[in-house]
């Protein structure tokens, strides 16, 4: 398969959500994210599965995904709507674009543990985060690092939605 690296999925998205609803979008993480794994195993994901956007099944366990973009545009934040309005409409949306090319979207799992959100969850609504994937980056390392305090836990607590 070939990835055209300029694609914007929201050409061909069902809804306003092209993580959601772009055929191309998952047909592009399904290619790059199944994958034979270093102790031989596959990594396989399925489309198949009713009301999930990736999943897979094996030996390894059971593992549910979801896309989402991880360039933040801040251009629907109360605190930064001054900042962008001067900026030219047509410069938002170069950089927005980008964002919606597969160079700006990542596979999230995508199950609760124990009704906790999830890490994509708490990078968009936590104040801790607020959707910077450096910190996102740090918070799955440092939950899933064997012997730490944190390991397991797949999001931090509720501080209250950033925007």
């Amino acid at each position: 398969m070939t990835i055209d690296v300029t694609f914007d999925f929201r050409s061909d998205a069902t809804t306003d959500d092209p993580d959601r609803s772009s055929p191309t979008l998952r047909r592009y993480h399904q290619a790059l994210w199944s994958k034979p794994l270093p102790n031989g195993h596959r990594f396989d994901l399925d489309t198949t599965t009713p009301w999930e956007y990736l999943h897979h099944r094996s030996d390894l366990g059971e593992f549910f995904l979801s896309s989402d973009s991880v360039i933040p545009t801040y251009d629907h934040w109360q605190s930064t709507a001054a900042r962008i309005a001067r900026v030219p409409p047509n410069e938002v949306e170069s950089f927005v674009a980008v964002g919606y090319t597969i160079g700006g979207m990542m596979v999230f799992p995508s199950n609760k543990v124990d009704g906790k959100w999830t890490i994509n969850m708490a990078r968009g609504m936590s104040r801790a985060i607020a959707d910077r994937m450096d910190l996102t980056l740090e918070c799955a390392r440092s939950r899933s690092k064997p012997g730490s305090v944190q390991h397991g836990r797949p999001a931090l607590p509720d501080r209250g939605a950033p925007h």
